[in-house]
């Protein structure tokens, strides 16, 4: 097996004190399919298929129609293994941990053939100290992933009852803690992944460490100050004491004894309030933890900051209630847009396309973006670069579809991955609202899933009554002990009815799902319209990179397998001939360029409907910014992240907002 050494820049005192360290372990690893003995180089991060596609061990998915091709990976178990050397130095510390960012998601994590534990969540961190079972030299570190589907087969047959799965053929789904649009959903189809498609360390620090950090803005008397709340480990370290940098403030103290949490204060000015939708870069201030030992720097905690008030106001008034967000004091009207995952594969290289979603929401003149619940959380880059743009983040909890929340170890895995999450979510100004779900409480009461999954009687009940105390209370509770803003689902009001127009947010698919015509957008305005959209094709260009030029043409198999809404292109074909008032196109291209224009249409006269409502409306997110797969869908911007026309009239249209 290739060795590889982890180099390590070691400062090691008389007294035996050691700065905190991290060694990348994402190098050096390889794979293989449980029950073959071939070995192949991995990248970490990654999942399988893109493994096996660098290896050249299956065709190229985004191709033609060769995704049927690759299903059968995720009905396989995989090893990934690498060796790990440590020296004297490392060995020192008071605590090596081995820490997994992400583990995609079933799996088994051994060291030198210890079992350290069976992770079971995609959406959270792996963490062990294994300071006892490294040694000197080398040291295997091995992770044996399960077939996701096969594992949720088992988890389902367990739970006794089948619950909805509209988009997943398998039924498994529900029962897993992985990105739901992997199952396949209306603008993607089927990839279900395994693999380690986060970055790997090993953690080494002594006597204690800074683990987190956070800064909110609270009022004292008349003055508004900053306060930072600092988390760190147990404090055993000698004569500890933290150095607190905020922009040009300092503070210097001894470390708590009382418990790992410590609060400090700073003085603030009202002019360096954090504001979204700004022109230039948003107020950011950098803030810096050291913490000290016997006078030696031990752990170090970086991260820019910003300070604001923000509430999300639901009062009642003459029309129902309000939807609105109220930032330092102001109501704010929301221009924005829902985001889902920036492609098929979690990993490598999807951070650039992360920041290019940002860029162009930026650039659109947008304040809000909502991280929808089907796909995964976002990453700091992501986070960061919506703070410095002055863009508010809605972000739903990972839940496409409801659980089995009354099984003990589901609950316990979906418990550490909110609170996990939300604890580096709150750290970030842009962090407006986190939502329990996606349309699960109005897909229940009006969708009939209890007859089409045979849901009937204590079995209904049972579902009802576990979904409803997860997202009403227990996951509330996790939510807001960080001091976010939640709501348990969205939508609060179905649309169709009049109570969707008075009361809460409003997904609006009365165009394209409802076949309604595009002016239906006048008359269907709510309080705050969280997903409207209508289709389009992106550029031909595009699909011929895609698709063989053979079957580059107008109803060929190849191009009508792009579509994934039970709609077909239906709706679009009308929308040319009714909105439009044009012929049916008779080619390819004319059918893509009249579904562009077609789309352009609709999402300006969606948002001027929007605009012109205010303050009944205070808010409207179009569905959808971007696409992870190169075909048909509600995107102002394509799979390679070129605008469509529709881009275009949003940015003018947001525009005069400003």
């Amino acid at each position: 097996m290739r060795i590889w050494i982890v180099l390590l820049l070691f400062l090691l005192t008389i007294r035996g004190a050691a700065q905190e360290v991290h060694f990348p372990l994402d190098d050096g690893w390889r794979f293989r399919q449980v029950g073959q003995e071939q070995w192949y180089p991995a990248q970490v991060p990654g999942v399988v298929q893109s493994d096996l596609l660098r290896n050249g061990l299956i065709p190229d998915f985004m191709h033609g129609t060769n995704i049927d091709s690759v299903q059968w990976v995720e009905n396989e178990d995989w090893v990934y293994e690498r060796t790990l050397v440590v020296t004297e130095a490392m060995l020192r510390h008071g605590h090596l941990e081995l820490v997994f960012k992400g583990l995609d998601t079933f799996a088994e994590v051994y060291v030198n053939d210890t079992l350290l534990g069976r992770p079971d969540n995609m959406f959270r961190r792996w963490e062990w100290d294994v300071k006892r079972v490294l040694r000197k030299g080398e040291n295997e570190l091995r992770v044996v992933f399960r077939s996701p589907t096969k594992e949720g087969v088992k988890l389902r047959d367990a739970y006794g009852i089948q619950l909805p799965h509209d988009s997943d053929p398998s039924g498994v789904s529900p029962y897993i803690r992985k990105a739901a649009y992997q199952f396949g959903w209306d603008f993607c189809p089927r990839l279900v992944t395994s693999g380690i498609w986060q970055s790997v360390e090993l953690r080494g620090w002594t006597g204690a460490r800074i683990k987190g950090a956070k800064a909110a803005l609270v009022k004292e008397g008349s003055a508004w100050v900053a306060e930072c709340t600092i988390e760190t480990t147990s404090p055993s370290a000698p004569k500890a004491t933290l150095h607190v940098r905020l922009g040009r403030e300092t503070w210097e103290g001894p470390l708590a004894k009382h418990g790992p949490t410590q609060v400090v204060r700073f003085p603030l000015d009202s002019a360096d309030l954090w504001q979204p939708g700004v022109k230039g870069k948003a107020r950011t201030i950098p803030l810096e933890i050291q913490l000290l030992s016997e006078g030696l720097r031990q752990s170090t905690w970086r991260q820019e900051v910003g300070f604001r008030t923000l509430a999300v106001e639901r009062l009642p008034d003459a029309s129902g209630s309000t939807f609105q967000f109220v930032v330092n004091g102001r109501p704010t009207f929301i221009e924005g847009c829902n985001v889902v995952p920036p492609g098929m594969l979690p990993g490598p290289g999807s951070n650039e396309r992360w920041l290019d979603l940002v860029r162009a929401m930026k650039a659109a003149g947008m304040n809000m973006a909502r991280l929808w619940a089907g796909g995964v959380y976002p990453p700091e880059e992501f986070l960061h670069a919506c703070d410095t743009a002055g863009i508010l983040v809605w972000n739903d909890l990972m839940f496409g579809g409801l659980g089995p929340f009354d099984t003990p170890a589901y609950l316990r895995t979906v418990e550490q991955e909110i609170k996990e999450q939300c604890q580096r979510l709150s750290t970030h100004p842009s962090l407006a609202l986190v939502c329990g779900n996606n349309e699960l409480a109005v897909a229940w009461k009006h969708w009939g899933w209890q007859q089409r999954y045979h849901l009937h009687g204590s079995d209904s009940l049972r579902v009802e009554n576990v979904n409803n105390g997860f997202f009403q209370d227990r996951a509330a509770d996790w939510v807001e002990q960080f001091g976010l803003a939640y709501l348990p689902s969205s939508p609060v009001s179905n649309w169709g009815n009049a109570q969707g127009l008075a009361e809460g947010d409003l997904h609006y698919w009365g165009v394209w799902h409802g076949d309604s015509t595009f002016s239906s957008f006048q008359n269907n305005v709510g309080r705050f319209v969280s997903e409207w959209g209508f289709q389009s094709y992106p550029d031909s260009a595009l699909l011929a990179k895609y698709i063989h030029p053979d079957s580059l043409f107008l109803g060929s198999p190849a191009v009508a397998r792009l579509q994934r809404s039970y709609k077909t292109d239906r709706p679009i074909w009308e929308a040319i001939e009714r909105e439009l008032g044009e012929k049916r196109p008779t080619t390819l291209g004319g059918f893509i360029e009249a579904s562009q224009r077609a789309q352009a249409k609709a999402y300006g006269m969606a948002i001027e409907a929007h605009l012109a409502a205010q303050p009944h409306c205070m808010g409207t997110l179009l569905w959808q910014l971007n696409d992870c797969w190169p075909g048909p869908s509600w995107s102002i911007i394509d799979y390679e992240g070129n605008p469509k026309p529709a881009y275009e009239v949003v940015k003018r249209s947001y525009s005069t907002i400003h």
